[in-house]
């Protein structure tokens, strides 16, 4: 249990992610409205291949979990791997997201 409450921010957790992957830090832009593309009950976040640019939505539930689940499309990119956006299966999905959950409870009870 966390007994001193440190504020830390998405940049924090950005930083964290960059240096523990070794790739370049992304920008991070947050959208209030939905692309047309995207369904308004849809995904909370995206990331467009071969961009350097994560997309998050501002109304968003847990917006950390949805930076780190963009940001491992975004690293699965930088690798140059064909399931980074280009296919989006479930696995793949699957794949991501369990990676960003670890990821930040890994961050988090760093700096709990």
């Amino acid at each position: 249990m966390c007994l001193a409450k440190t504020t830390m921010t998405n940049q924090d957790l950005l930083t964290y992610l960059c240096k523990k992957y070794k790739i370049p830090t992304p920008i991070i832009l947050y959208y209030e409205d939905h692309p047309h593309w995207i369904p308004e009950d849809g995904v909370e976040g995206y990331h467009v291949p071969k961009l350097p640019i994560l997309h998050i939505s501002k109304h968003a539930e847990d917006p950390e979990l949805v930076l780190c689940h963009e940001f491992h499309h975004y690293f699965l990119d930088t690798l140059g791997s064909k399931n980074s956006v280009m296919e989006k299966t479930l696995a793949v999905e699957d794949f991501v997201q369990g990676e960003a959950e670890l990821d930040l409870a890994e961050f988090r009870a760093a700096n709990c």
